[in-house]
């Protein structure tokens, strides 16, 4: 290499560094060697500059290639069954296209016969259940060509092949327009997606391109149902990335590294929990994950300091414009070494790109395990023998045999009940059971066999979730999917009980407000404390005055069905004093406590006001 025409020693660094940045390739970069004056030091620097232009195409490459998987499966990553987003592909077709209805058909490889799958919008049942065979209507049509097709007025429409039942149900829906694509994949037909107006009109042609983009998608969903695109999002971090190896060679390696170890806990559908530990071991002192109202959900690290307080680095777990929470991350108090701010940050950052997929992933499975209880459930308390019951059952994992307890929370106030529907949802999640929001409550169908203790776990646990006051009620008896309206039934009055009773926030079956849940569930809690001041006033204020027990005495009487001598026994008295006694108490109520009409109202207002308050431990017999 002449001094003349190429430049050396320091020079020729300089050069490279100016070419690397230009964008120089690696056959430019090869060409300078190919002078007979290089030396060896000049060949190992080129040799180097050429190392580094291909570790940035690589890098490039690979960014360019997530790019376009990003693009193929953003609309449809977190969610896992193939219904839910042929729903999502439907309900987006209508509304992109400003349609009337949308629908989806499943195309039978064997019998060539396309069968209605999803729709949206669709108002009659004919329509849903349509089957189209080979050939058949616009559906056939499109299936035979496999190409896209679409009419201003299907029913006046000759180029297709009309029957009965399918201009049926078209004039039954009101359609007239309607634009239809194949679904393909690998070369062959796996479904028809169309969309309809109940007016003639015609189509541009950016409509038929959009819903043939939707088709696309919806084709790759249907062969590979397991499939999660949920790594799309890392695109941003494979720019940083590359940014932080053109900065720092030493930092950007760790990162890229760190960057594959959280593509493999990603596509391995790893927990929050293995993601806080992960990003913990990159970065030190301690690292946790919490929800949007900074509720822990996995911590790793030594510090026991709570996420409410203000000293935390906090990365937001963002999905769309909703924060779905945050990474919260603060070094050791006692062991501070030498840290990279910037270099934490960026590791911060991708932990919290990748934990709003994960907790978007589990939001969107508690989504579908509620849709799915939801269908079921409802169709049970509609009529538990009907064929569609055995069909639901198959969407949800659950043995309805071990179901046993059915529960009812309800929350001190209409805005916190989401937060209560989703944390019932991990706790059914977590037991094996059932939840879902029947008539604005929310319903738990559990096993266990224990309502009572059901009750007050699920009350306790709610209760600690929503940080906020959640009364849950059980039927006492145990539920089956045959009776399971009645357990509803009873749970609800439970419920209902409670809260007149002043006992909001706790959990009881319904044997806990016995003998008449359902005449408590109907009245207020002033109604009561009225009710109880009515009938037991007089001796409440004696007793609070005069330190006695005349209402504790007249309680123990009624107990005993009016037996004096027994109830002397269980209050450790003798008989004459329990006389004095009742005595003293129609005295002061001017009744007489033998009388039946007045012994039925004490009864119920000392079962009330027993129930409202328990009373504290007394030294009686068993």
């Amino acid at each position: 290499m002449s001094a003349d025409t190429e430049p050396s020693g320091s020079a020729l660094y300089s050069d490279l560094l100016t070419r690397l940045a230009d964008g120089a390739t690696t056959t430019e970069l090869r060409g300078l060697a190919g002078s007979n004056a290089v030396d060896p030091a000049e060949s190992a620097l080129i040799a180097a500059a050429v190392t580094v232009r291909t570790r940035i195409d690589q890098l490039e490459e690979r960014e360019r290639a997530l790019l376009r998987l990003g693009d193929s499966v953003r609309d449809i990553a977190g969610l896992d069954a193939v219904d839910g987003v042929l729903q999502s592909i439907v309900s987006r077709s209508r509304r992109l296209l400003m349609a009337d209805v949308a629908y989806f058909l499943t195309f039978d490889q064997s019998t060539g016969v396309a069968v209605m799958r999803v729709s949206d919008g669709i108002i009659s049942e004919a329509f849903n259940r349509l089957a189209v065979d080979p050939g058949q209507g616009i559906s056939g049509h499109i299936a035979s060509t496999l190409r896209p097709s679409w009419t201003s007025d299907y029913l006046a429409d000759d180029q297709y092949t009309h029957t009965g039942p399918i201009d049926s149900a078209t004039v039954e829906e009101g359609l007239r327009a309607i634009l239809g694509v194949p679904v393909i994949y690998a070369g062959r037909i796996v479904g028809l997606l169309l969309a309809g107006d109940r007016h003639p009109h015609d189509y541009r042609p950016q409509d038929v391109e959009l819903l043939v983009s939707l088709a696309q998608h919806a084709g790759v969903i249907i062969e590979n149902a397991t499939v999660h695109a949920q790594d799309q999002r890392t695109v941003e971090n494979l720019e940083a990335a590359v940014e932080a190896l053109r900065a720092s060679e030493n930092t950007s390696q760790t990162i890229l590294e760190l960057q594959d170890r959280l593509m493999t806990l990603l596509m391995s559908r790893g927990s929050l929990q293995d993601l806080a530990t992960l990003t913990q071991s990159a970065v030190g002192g301690t690292v946790v994950l919490c929800d949007e109202r900074r509720r822990e959900i996995a911590r790793a690290g030594h510090s026991d300091a709570l996420t409410t307080a203000i000293d935390w680095n906090a990365q937001p777990l963002s999905a769309s414009t909703a924060t779905l929470g945050y990474v919260l991350y603060r070094p050791d108090e006692l062991i501070v070494p030498e840290r990279d701010e910037t270099h934490i940050r960026q590791i911060l950052v991708r932990a919290a790109s990748v934990g709003s997929l994960l907790l978007e992933s589990v939001l969107a499975s508690l989504n579908t395990s509620r849709q799915a209880a939801s269908n079921l459930i409802g169709e049970l308390l509609r009529d538990p023998r009907s064929d569609r019951v055995a069909v639901l059952r198959s969407t949800v994992a659950v043995d309805l045999a071990a179901l046993d307890t059915v529960l009812i929370a309800s929350g001190c106030d209409a805005s916190s009940k989401f937060d209560v529907l989703r944390a019932a949802l991990r706790i059914a999640d977590r037991l094996g059971g059932l939840s879902c929001e029947v008539e604005g409550e929310v319903l738990l169908w559990l096993p266990g066999a224990n309502p009572r203790r059901s009750a007050e776990q699920t009350a306790a646990a709610l209760c600690a979730a929503v940080d906020g006051v959640v009364t849950v009620g059980a039927s006492r008896s145990l539920a089956t999917a045959q009776t399971l309206q009645a357990g509803v039934r009873d749970a609800r009055n439970t419920v209902r009980a409670l809260v007149a009773l002043g006992r909001a926030g706790q959990g009881a079956d319904s044997s806990g407000v016995a003998p008449f849940p359902a005449i408590l569930a109907s009245t207020s809690p002033d109604d009561l404390e009225e009710f109880v001041r009515d009938v037991l006033g007089e001796l409440l204020d004696y007793d609070n005055a005069h330190a006695t027990e005349l209402v504790r005495t007249l309680e123990v009487v009624y107990r005993q069905s009016s037996n004096v001598a027994a109830a002397a026994e269980v209050l450790y008295l003798h008989p004459n004093t329990v006389h004095q006694r009742l005595i003293r108490i129609d005295q002061l109520t001017g009744t007489n406590w033998r009388d039946t009409d007045v012994a039925i109202q004490r009864q119920l207002a000392l079962t009330i006001h027993a129930l409202r308050a328990p009373r504290p431990p007394s030294h009686t017999k068993d």
